[in-house]
C-alpha cells in the first residue's frame, strides 16, 4: 500500500508548502477545498507521493504494521495538526483507478 515512507515525507512537504503559499498570497486563511489529480503512472513512479499529498491536506497519516506495510490511515488530532482540515476534490486517472484497489471511500 501507498505511500512509501519517502513518498509520505515528500508529499507532506508539498502539501505544507502549498498551504504556506496560499496563506501568504491570500488573506491569511487556509483554503477550504483543493483539487488533486491522482495519476497512475505518477503514483507508481513516486510510490504514492500524490496519495501522501491528499492525506496531508485532510490531516491524516499512514499507519504501518510491524513489517512496515501501510495497513490503514488515521486522522491526526486537530490539536496536533494545528490547522483546519482541508477538503480535497480528487480526480482519478483511469490507470490509477484500474491499478489500485480502492476498498472504501470516506468523507472526512
Amino acid at each position: 500500500r501507498m505511500p512509501s515512507e519517502t513518498a509520505w515525507v515528500r508529499g507532506k512537504r508539498v502539501a505544507e508548502e502549498i498551504l504556506r503559499q496560499h496563506l501568504n498570497a491570500g488573506d491569511g486563511n487556509y483554503p477550504e477545498t483543493v483539487a488533486v489529480n491522482l495519476w497512475g503512472l505518477d503514483a507508481i513512479k513516486t510510490r504514492g507521493e500524490s496519495v501522501a499529498i491528499v492525506l496531508a491536506f485532510v490531516g491524516a497519516q499512514p499507519v504501518k504494521e510491524g513489517t512496515g506495510r501501510v495497513v490503514r490511515f488515521e486522522l491526526i488530532p486537530l490539536e496536533e495538526l494545528k490547522r483546519p482540515r482541508v477538503d480535497v476534490l480528487v480526480s482519478l486517472s483511469g490507470i490509477f483507478r484500474d491499478s489500485f484497489a480502492i476498498e472504501e471511500v470516506y468523507h472526512v
